[in-house]
This record gives C-alpha cells, structure tokens and sequence, in this order.
C-alpha cells in the first residue's frame, strides 16, 4: 500500500511459521504472560475515575482480513452500547486505525504494534503503557482464550472492573484455567463455527448476519475495463499455493476471457508477485499495483475486478464482503471458521468458490498432524492441483459470464 505501510513485519511472519510447525513452541507463548507481570510491576496503574458515561475497551489484535469479517458484527454495537451512555475504544494492530475509524462508532482508537511487541520487549513495555492508561468499566476480548495469544495477555494487563472473553468450542483448549481465571470476569462460550457467527455471538444473544459496506475510496490511476485479480502471496510460506501453479492458472484465465491480469497489496507481497511474473508468458497483459494504493484504494479495486483468485484470506474475506467473485485455494486446516461462509441466510449472498481437500484431519486448527521438517506448505494445500483449483475456478468464470449475460440483458430491455 501507500507509504510502504507493513502491519505484519518479517520477523513476525517468520516466528509464527516457527510456532505453527512446533507444539512445544505453542506452549510456550504462555510464558509471555509471566514476563508481562514483570513487567507491570514498573507501569502506573490508573484509578478509576468515575464520569457519565461508562468506558467500554474492545480489544482486538488481529489482522486486516479478519478486521474486515469483524466488522460486520460491529456495525450494530451502539444498539447495545448507545453513545449517550457509553464511550467504546477499541485497541486495534497499528496501520489499520483507518479501517476502525471509518466505521465512526468509536471514541477513542488506540494503536498498538501487536505483532512487533511479541518479538520486541521494548515495544512490548510501549503497548502495556499505552493499554494501561485509563481504567475502564468493561474490557471485551471477542478474539477468543482457547489459546494464550496475544489477545488474552492484553486484556489481563489492560485495567478494567469486568473482563469478559469467550472460548470456542470446536477448537482446542490451551491456555491455562490459571490464566483464564486470572484474566476474565466472565467467559462466553461460543459453539458457533465460522468466523462471522463467532463474533456476532460474542456480542449478541439474538442475531441476524448482514453484511456491512467496506469504506473504500476510488482509484484514480488507470485500470483496465476488465481485468480478474490474482493474489499468490500470504501471510506465511505454510499457507502460499506453489507459484508455478499459479502461473499456469493465471495462463488459462487469460486464454478463456483475455481480461488484463492486476496485481495489488503491499510490499510484503512484492517478492512473491515479483516471481510470479517471471514465470507468466510474456504475452498475458499486466497491471502492476504492488506497493502502490492505499488501503481503501485496494477495496475498491477488488469491488471493481470480475474476479478474484487467492491463497490469502484478507483479499478472500474482502472480496466476499464486497460480493466480487472469489475463488480460494486454501488447505482445510481452518476450514468452517475461515473459508466456508457457511451461515443462516447465506445463500441470500453471492457464494464463495473454494479450492479445498477436505482430508481427514481437516479443521486441524492449524496444528497438522502430517506436517514433515522441510515441508514448505501445509500438506493440504499442496494436495490442491493445477486441475483440482482450474475445476473451481472455470466454474466460477462460467457462472459469473451467466450472471453479467442476465444483467446486461435486463438494461437492454
């Protein structure tokens, strides 16, 4: 994006790909919240300051594709918190305040480098400062305890009267009933399985799904009349599809519609599309936008593309919400929550396509039992064939050419 804008560094990319591949590794996370209670021992703690409106702190650590799915769940909050007796922050992963503010239902944003304070204890000791400032009445953690993760050690050192998280019950349990019931007032245990259900849950008891418009501001580079979006990059090596099988999809798209290939993102994703290139027939026309849009710049240019076809889940969860055509190619390891979309009422929304093994260890929540020292992908999502995603992927040209076939015929009429 614009201004070289990173909200998920290196060093954190490659620390997590080390903690996905090792149980051991995963365990030990929970020694984090130990050193932040070292920690808290040299921080101020604030009082509690009594005042009109009750102060409410959301908590929410997470990237921008689940941001994205989160805020559809957001969008009715004031009917449960109004403004006239509630004041709501929410902490939110530095480089995506914008995303947050543009809903306007927030007082107060708070900043925090979520990612570089787990690798950086200076940044660390920034982010306890900063969550710490005020006391409030009510902390919410909709991430989930099923884990000691990031989320959970915020909201134990964040100062609050009543802590409220939730656990999910179709995912293991690994955080400690020690942490739990050191951390919360009150856990939510939430039996929904997808994502969009899990944090509609989360804040409300009765509840029907829509979704919400994405802010976005209108490109005004040049782009082509029709082009389809490839994105081959993601936030892990575990979780990219092999570029050369990319490659000869992106080949057969062109030879089927002759749309203009756009590639877009932010500079995380340049080496990857970088090589992605390399590997296309010289003849495929490209648009190259890697590094050169803002956030909202790269919504609407998803909104405007025929298609979409990615491994990544922010440009998946964008393009659903935006109702573009999508295809995913994605291992089954979190299927239900991530990539189903599978909800009451769905089908009155436009369905995603998924490219997907559903082998016997699916939904594995990431903890593969098949994983081999030197595997690069998770074995799922390298099982996904050339053929097996075109299959996908053919269909949803075909029905996408249908449903503009039907379109341009009712505007004729």
């Amino acid at each position: 994006m614009k201004k070289n804008k990173i909200y998920l560094g290196d060093s954190f990319i490659k620390i997590y790909s080390l903690f996905q591949k090792s149980s051991l590794l995963k365990k030990i996370k929970s020694v984090m919240y130990y050193l932040d209670r070292l920690i808290m021992i040299f921080i101020k703690k604030p009082k509690y300051q009594k005042s009109l409106k009750k102060k409410i702190l959301i908590i929410y650590n997470l990237a921008f594709g689940d941001g994205v799915v989160f805020l559809n769940a957001l969008k009715d909050i004031r009917k449960i918190y109004p403004k006239d007796s509630f004041e709501i922050t929410i902490s939110v992963q530095k480089g995506l305040e914008k995303l947050y503010d543009s809903t306007r239902l927030f007082d107060r944003i708070i900043q925090l480098d979520y990612n570089k304070s787990t690798v950086n204890i200076i940044e660390r000791i920034k982010t306890i400062r900063k969550i710490t400032d005020t006391y409030y009445d009510i902390i919410l953690d909709p991430v989930g305890a099923n884990q000691c993760l990031t989320n959970v050690l915020t909201t134990r050192n964040a100062r609050g009267k009543e802590k409220i998280g939730c656990e999910f019950t179709e995912y293991e349990k690994s955080c400690s009933k020690h942490i739990i019931k050191k951390t919360y007032n009150k856990i939510k245990v939430i039996k929904e399985k997808t994502l969009i259900e899990q944090y509609y849950a989360f804040f409300y008891d009765k509840y029907k799904i829509e979704y919400c418009e994405l802010p976005k501001k209108k490109y005004i580079g040049s782009l082509p009349s029709s082009y389809f979006m490839v994105f081959p990059s993601a936030s892990t090596e575990l979780k990219k599809w092999p570029l050369d099988r990319y490659a000869e999809i992106v080949d057969r798209i062109y030879r089927k519609t002759k749309f203009v290939l756009v590639l877009c993102g932010t500079k995380v994703d340049e080496d990857d599309c970088n090589k992605l290139l390399t590997l296309l027939d010289k003849k495929i026309p490209v648009v190259n936008l890697i590094g050169k849009t803002s956030l909202f710049e790269f919504i609407d240019i998803i909104q405007k593309s025929k298609f979409v076809v990615t491994n990544d889940t922010s440009t998946y969860h964008i393009s659903v919400v935006n109702q573009t055509p999508v295809t995913i190619i994605s291992g089954s390891y979190t299927y239900d929550r991530y990539v189903s979309y599978e909800f009451e009422g769905c089908n009155k929304y436009r369905r995603p396509y998924i490219a997907a093994k559903k082998i016997n260890c699916f939904n594995c929540d990431n903890k593969c039992c098949k994983l081999e020292r030197g595997d690069k992908i998770w074995p799922c999502l390298e099982a996904i064939t050339i053929e097996d995603a075109w299959k996908v992927i053919n269909k949803m040209i075909d029905e996408t050419r249908e449903e503009d076939g039907i379109k341009n015929k009712r505007k004729n009429k």
